[in-house]
């Protein structure tokens, strides 16, 4: 039988690279307003004496925040999970996708309406698998919009890395090509 794979963590970067753009921006940014400023008070006769808290110094210390938690933590978790495949951790299930369905789940934001959309199935009937499509983190969340449906026959590589508890992640799913799907 031969299988299309529609997404694959080995063939996924570590992390979001929008996250590491937007870090680089703000260190950058920093790094350029604190030069001009250094530059600019070594041309006055009394260059000022400046201690503590600056625009300049927010911008370096967010944008690190922003790259130890977007990139340094994303990475990790993808680095986790494709430690756990290579380990022989993960599990296999084939079978035909079966109740699927997708739900608007408000966030717990209060003071906002906000929604997340949470989309939820499973593969014979055995493994049941769900997932937020707007997280970002290691692990099929269908970001990318595929058409997921009953009946559609499948092969999911997954591992439970968030406990026993908690949906198994997809670290690997694939459809049956259209000329194997048995059927009239």
């Amino acid at each position: 039988m031969a299988y299309q794979v529609i997404y694959d963590i080995q063939q996924e970067p570590p992390f979001d690279t929008a996250a590491a753009w937007l870090a680089l921006g703000f260190i950058a940014t920093g790094v350029i307003w604190s030069l001009i400023r250094r530059a600019r008070d070594r041309k006055k006769a009394v260059p000022p004496v400046r201690t503590g808290w600056s625009t300049p110094k927010v911008f370096i210390i967010f944008g690190s925040a922003i790259a130890v938690i977007g990139i340094g933590l994303m990475g990790w978790d993808h680095w986790r999970l494709v430690k756990a495949i290579e380990n022989g951790e993960a599990g296999i299930v084939e079978g035909p996708i079966q109740s699927w369905g997708i739900e608007r789940v408000r966030t717990a934001n209060t003071k906002k309406i906000e929604y997340n959309i949470y989309e939820r199935f499973y593969v014979g009937d055995s493994i049941w698998f769900g997932y937020y499509q707007n997280v970002g983190q290691a692990g099929f969340h269908n970001s990318a919009g595929v058409e997921l449906r009953d009946g559609m026959w499948v092969r999911a590589t997954y591992l439970y890395a968030d406990g026993a508890d908690d949906p198994p992640r997809i670290v690997k799913l694939e459809r049956r090509e259209a000329e194997s799907v048995p059927g009239p």
